[in-house]
């Protein structure tokens, strides 16, 4: 054979090796350095919220989905505005999902998964791809910023490679996510899987995509018998079909699909001991999966384990992270990653970890605990260089964060961290490895929400195993909320430790000291760092209480809750968190087969139940002038919390009718207030006068406790305190500001004149009025009943009658002229929204309103609102709230879904609350909670939706009733308990329900025929039951009864 011959043999084997590991499993786009292939593309980034990419729930099915419409060219990063990401809207990420399934997989295979990139922006990007579990980072730097706009002559193609291994896939469904972590836009070309080993896809089912099918880790008991169940998570692509399971051969399990994804908890019967079982699953008669499972006995399933308190935890707040927080509890201990600042906390696509820290409220922030080793760093480091402090890195796939535990993996000390807590106390568990150091930090400086100063510090080591101290922290004004408070508080601790200190020595803003005794004044930092020998102490325990009173105290509370109670035993710790929550959790049992559904209502129920306790287990606490009082009744407690702005149309009916004793806590506390210094407060946090929004909303939180039968507290006083409230002018005390800022031009001009205050304080003070009036009739108090409920029709002072908009007018009485609701005086005038919004803010007499409104008008107008802001899932992107209608991350929308049923139309409130539910409310870490949770108001408005029930005017009308809407699960069990002479149970049945049929067909209650849609919610109270026909198509003849009947 000559030269030449063996040269083009080489030359054709060479290429016929390439062509073979150059095999293409599948593609999104043509490499063509275009990305015009792909939807949007090649310019239409700012469409991309707007056609509803990037959420968790969004993906593109390999062999079924579309590249030009359902595969975006680009992909935003946290650094884009046009992404979402604004200075109060928080860190936005998004996910580009891709699913694919796999018939045949070789033991042995190489792959290699390739995101061609057009190019990148020209400042950073972080991306992260991942294959199911498999991950792996990519920083690059793209080259021209005209890309993102189709300018594509100055492009850099950039080539991310991903090698995987047949360990990284399975057989059945798989799932590709490539997201921007840090930095800006990327621009697609393609995205290929390709590799030389044979490897066969699933040719996919028209009408359901199967993700994945397991035996579920625990069981549960169904029917008197337990059974582990079967997960079988499954996509929704098309039609009606019937998802069916064969165990072994039998029929265990049947469901109509009809929308979106399932998890379905397929029963098996539990078993003793392991066994192998053949499960199968068909979609109308037709094999889509069969395979081979290990059934095993497993632990109980309580409501608590479908907890996740990741969820929601992207661009949230300060006071919403993962964590093992307990009911209304002082320490709130979470792992802070973010840097100082709005919105500061928990961000879950940064995989560091600065400090474990025990408070969490709004405003208030302290005491950061956190085990590293290696090099001192008293500081903790930039949230994007790590190394900078003794932040370290984590593994992200090692983090749990089940209600009442947190772990994770610190990969930069090879630390294991885990946390757990009481209402008052912490305790931590480190396991270092054995061949370093052993040192955790004390910070007395966390990178909270609002930053603050140490005026008086001092820590000290009093024993081998006991730290003890006090921080005197203050965020002063203007940097809380206004230039009308401090926030000023002490932080008093000790922490015991299982092991013996070592070393302890500490630092003082930048200056690293010796020795176990810090203190000083007026310092920007400050901590204490001990040290202990990891090779006889490789995991080291630490527990610690808090309280703003005094150290002694904070000694008390780690006594009482966690050292004799459970010792150093640290999963009793979590044991209990989790049976406290179940006692809650217990109150409402829901039926459903689909396990998402359970973790999103009860990790819902958990978030309602997150606010603030701020008194010691000896009942003391310390008021707004800094005093130390104390409640001679034990069952009272201190409550602070960010508002009660709007809470009406969330918490408070959560409250009342789930955890009624809470509700009575808070009127409680909010006496307590007033007897110390002589006002309520409408944002409590940490018990100050923090004047946070408008009005003075926790009067209808009163209001609505009592109404609906929560009395055991001091009237009159409350009474009293109310009417205080709307009478006196607002004022500075106790190191605050309390009372409604425009009251005295409200008073004067029965409305609030544009040049005099804030024009929508007229619709809420009016409201707040009429609260009070309604107190005042059941209390029999008609004088002041009439004084009040004329004061709560003010209301009709800001409507314009011409065109049915709560107007902006001056103090002549002029209306504006050249008037745009939706732009003219938006966010000023009408707090955090526009006039189209507020003009709906007249919970206390809808019926009124439309009278001014017209019905069509009133209905057309709201349903035009509903139709433009589904597509945008009832978000308003950048929080622009008022740029937008119906904006379900904003309170000032919570009410429009229900206003249908007061303009004859119960079929819209069915089919917009169920909208909402759909697409504002998911079960990922960033589309769980699309706006500003705030601290349960979100997740209370789910619960009641999701139980088909409302209250338009919060419940606090003498005779107070339920609206109905449309109940998301076939059954609902409410465990009144007897508690405030309440029945035992209320039992909410909707036969037929599903996604789709979400319309009432008809209703019962307690036997009777129900016509109208609203029934009294004494009715609900004694106990009896609520059956509901539900169906697909709405019926226009139920529900509907004259305006002036229904209210």
């Amino acid at each position: 054979m000559n030269m030449k011959k063996i040269i083009s043999f080489f030359i054709v084997a060479c290429c016929a090796m390439c062509a073979t590991a150059a095999k293409v499993v599948w593609q999104i786009g043509v490499a063509d350095n275009s990305g015009t292939e792909l939807a949007l593309g090649p310019s239409e980034y700012k469409k991309f919220l707007a056609h509803d990419f990037g959420y968790e729930d969004r993906y593109f099915l390999v062999g079924t989905s579309v590249d030009k419409n359902d595969f975006p060219y680009v992909l935003p990063g946290p650094d884009d505005t046009w992404g979402g990401t604004w200075s109060t809207s928080g860190w936005r990420t998004h996910d580009a999902n891709i699913l694919f399934g796999i018939k045949k997989l070789p033991k042995h295979g190489k792959w290699k998964l390739v995101v061609d990139l057009v190019d990148a922006n020209p400042s950073r990007s972080v991306v992260k791809v991942m294959v199911n579990s498999a991950e792996k980072k990519f920083e690059i730097k793209g080259h021209s910023k005209g890309v993102l706009e189709g300018n594509l002559q100055d492009a850099k193609e950039q080539i991310l490679e991903f090698p995987i291994s047949a360990n990284d896939l399975k057989k059945g469904g798989n799932m590709v996510t490539v997201s921007v972590l840090e930095g800006g836009w990327i621009v697609f070309d393609q995205i290929r899987l390709e590799g030389a080993d044979e490897l066969v896809l699933e040719k996919n089912n028209e009408y359901a995509f199967l993700r994945n099918v397991a035996p579920a880790e625990y069981e549960m008991e169904m029917d008197g018998a337990k059974i582990q169940p079967l997960l079988v998570d499954v996509e929704h692509l098309s039609g009606n079909p019937k998802l069916s399971v064969k165990l072994d051969g039998i029929d265990v399990f049947s469901a109509q699909l009809d929308t979106a994804r399932y998890v379905f908890e397929v029963p098996m019967p539990a078993v003793k001991k392991s066994r192998k079982s053949e499960y199968q699953v068909f979609v109308d008669g037709q094999l889509l999966e069969k395979g081979i499972i290990i059934r095993s006995p497993q632990k109980i399933q309580t409501f608590a384990d479908y907890v996740d308190t990741k969820i929601g935890t992207a661009h949230s707040r300060w006071m919403i992270a993962p964590g093992p927080w307990m009911p209304f509890s002082m320490v709130k201990l979470s792992p802070d990653n973010q840097n100082m600042g709005w919105q500061a906390g928990y961000q879950p696509t940064f995989e560091t970890l600065g400090c474990f820290s025990h408070i969490h409220e709004w405003t208030m922030g302290g005491l950061g605990l956190m085990p590293t080793n290696g090099k001192l760093f008293t500081q903790v480091g930039d949230q994007f260089r790590p190394d900078e402090g003794y932040r370290s890195r984590i593994d992200k796939r090692t983090e749990e964060a089940p209600l009442g535990y947190y772990k994770v993996f610190l990969t930069d000390t090879e630390i294991w961290a885990e946390v757990t807590a009481t209402e008052r106390a912490s305790f931590q568990k480190y396991t270092f490895p054995k061949d370093k150091d052993g040192r955790v930090m004390i910070d007395l400086h966390v990178q909270a929400e609002y930053d603050y100063n140490l005026l008086d510090v001092d820590i000290k080591k009093v024993s081998d195993y006991r730290i003890e101290g006090r921080s005197h922290q203050i965020s002063p004004r203007p940097y809380v909320w206004s230039n009308d408070a401090d926030q000023e508080y002490v932080v008093n601790f000790v922490i015991e430790f299982d092991a013996p200190i070592k070393k302890v020595g500490g630092w003082k803003n930048k200056q690293i000291l010796d020795g176990g005794h810090i203190f000083g004044k007026n310092l920007k930092d400050a901590g204490l760092y001990v040290e202990f020998d990891t090779k006889k102490h490789p995991v080291v325990q630490a527990r610690a209480g808090i309280s703003l009173v005094s150290i002694s105290n904070a000694s008390e509370n780690l006594q009482k809750e966690i050292s004799d109670r459970f010792g150093w035993d640290f999963d009793a710790v979590v044991q209990n968190q989790k049976d406290v929550w179940n006692g809650i959790f217990n109150r409402l049992d829901i039926t459903t087969n689909d396990r998402l559904e359970k973790v999103r209502f009860y990790t819902n129920m958990y978030r309602a139940l997150c606010r603030n306790l701020w008194s010691d287990v000896n009942g003391e606490w310390v008021s707004p002038d800094e005093k130390v009082r104390k409640f001679t009744n034990p069952e009272h407690v201190a409550l602070g919390c960010d508002a009660f702005w709007n809470t009406f149309w969330n918490l408070n009916q959560f409250w009342n009718l789930v955890t009624p004793e809470w509700s009575s806590k808070w009127v409680n506390s909010q006496l307590a207030l007033y007897d110390a210094n002589g006002w309520l407060a409408k944002g409590p946090a940490g018990m100050e006068y923090i004047p946070v929004m408008v009005a003075e909303h926790e009067i209808p939180q009163m209001v609505s406790t009592y109404q609906m039968g929560i009395r055991d507290y001091d009237v009159e006083k409350a009474f009293e305190a109310m009417k205080k409230m709307q009478t006196t002018p607002a004022t500075h005390v106790a190191g605050g500001f309390a009372g409604n800022r425009d009251l005295v031009s409200y008073m004067k001009y029965k409305y609030v004149p544009i040049e005099l205050g804030r024009f929508s304080n007229t619709l809420e003070y009016s409201y707040d009025d009429w609260t009070v009036g309604q107190m005042a009739k059941a209390l029999g108090k008609f004088s002041e009943y009439a004084t009040f409920n004329d004061r709560g029709y003010w209301w009709k002072n800001a409507i314009n009658p011409e065109n049915g908009y709560a107007h902006m007018r001056d103090s002549v009485g002029n209306f504006i002229p050249d008037f745009d609701a939706f732009q003219t005086g938006r966010n000023h005038h009408y707090v955090e929204g526009n006039s189209w919004q507020l003009s709906y803010f007249v919970p206390q007499d809808v019926p009124a309103l439309i009278d001014i409104m017209g019905e069509k008008s009133f209905v057309d107008r709201l349903n035009w609102g509903f139709e433009v802001s589904e597509p945008w899932r009832y978000n308003a992107p950048n929080d622009q709230y008022w740029d937008y209608p119906v904006v379900q991350g904003n309170q000032q929308s919570m009410h429009f879904a229900f206003l249908f049923n007061w303009a004859n139309k119960p079929w819209l409130t069915q089919k917009w609350s169920r909208s909402i539910i759909d697409r504002y409310y998911g079960c990922g870490v960033a589309n769980a909670y699309l706006g500003d949770e705030d601290q349960g108001q979100m997740s209370a408005w789910f619960v009641m939706a999701a139980l088909g029930l409302f209250q338009t005017d919060g419940g606090c009308s003498v005779e107070p009733i339920y609206e109905i809407a449309s109940p998301l699960y076939e059954k609902v069990v409410i465990d009144l308990g007897k508690r405030y002479n309440r029945g035992e149970t209320f039992t909410i049945e909707a036969k037929n329900v599903s996604r789709k049929n979400k319309y009432v067909q008809s209703a019962t209650l307690n036997g009777e025929k129900l016509e109208r849609f609203y029934f009294p919610a004494a009715e609900l109270l004694k106990g009896g039951e609520l059956i509901l026909e539900m169906g697909d198509k709405p019926n226009k003849s139920w529900g509907i009864a004259p305006c002036s009947e229904n209210k």
